[in-house]
C-alpha cells in the first residue's frame, strides 16, 4: 500500500459506521482521500496526510470538529464536506494553506460559518449548498482576497437577500468576488 495514490472507502447506507481505527496509518503517497459514511471521530493519522491534495468526507456526521485535524495539511488543494460535521457553527481557525476549492454541503443545523483572517489564502472557489439554516453570508469571507466565485444552492431566501441588491446587507463582503451564483 506504500504506492496508493488514491483510496474510497464507502459504507452501504448512510447509518453504517466506518470503521477508520483500523488503519493505523494512511499509505504514505496517498493523494486522494474519500470517506462515504459515518465517523465516530476524526482519524488520529488525518494530519499525518501530508502528500493529500484532495479530502471529499459524506455523511460522516461528526461531533467534533474535523477542520482542526485537517487545516495544516499542506498540499490539500481541494475539500468537498457534505453532511460531514453535526454543529450549527464552523470555524476555520488557521490553515488550508493551498486550498483552491471548498465545498460545503448539506449542513442541516449549520446557521453560521467563521472564517479567520489569513485562513485559505489561496482558495478560489466557494460552494454552499443545502444549508438551509445558513441566513447570513461567512463572517470573514472578506478575507478570502483570491476568491473568484460564491455559489449558492439551496440556501435560505434570507441569505440570498442580503446578498441581493434588495437588501444588501451583505454585499460589502462579497463585493470583491467576480462571479456570485444564486440557485
Amino acid at each position: 500500500m506504500t504506492r496508493l495514490r488514491r483510496l474510497l472507502i464507502m459504507v452501504t447506507n448512510e447509518d453504517e459506521t466506518l470503521r477508520m481505527d483500523a488503519l493505523s496509518s494512511p499509505p504514505p503517497s496517498l493523494q486522494s482521500l474519500v470517506l462515504v459514511g459515518k465517523l465516530e471521530k476524526v482519524p488520529q493519522w488525518f494530519s499525518s496526510l501530508e502528500k493529500l491534495t484532495f479530502l471529499y468526507l459524506h455523511w460522516s456526521r461528526l461531533e467534533e470538529d474535523v477542520l482542526s485535524q485537517i487545516a495544516a495539511l499542506p498540499n490539500l488543494v481541494r475539500l468537498s464536506l457534505n453532511n460531514a460535521y453535526s454543529g450549527k457553527q464552523m470555524v476555520f481557525h488557521t490553515g488550508f494553506p493551498k486550498l483552491a476549492s471548498l465545498t460545503i454541503r448539506n449542513f442541516p443545523e449549520l446557521n453560521e460559518i467563521i472564517i479567520r483572517k489569513s485562513v485559505m489564502p489561496k482558495v478560489q472557489s466557494l460552494y454552499i449548498a443545502d444549508c438551509m439554516e445558513l441566513e447570513t453570508v461567512p463572517t470573514g469571507i472578506e478575507y478570502l482576497e483570491n476568491l473568484q466565485e460564491l455559489i449558492l444552492e439551496s440556501v435560505s431566501t434570507q441569505l440570498k437577500n442580503r446578498i441581493n441588491l434588495g437588501e444588501r446587507m451583505d454585499f460589502e463582503k462579497v463585493q470583491h468576488i467576480p462571479k456570485i451564483y444564486m440557485r
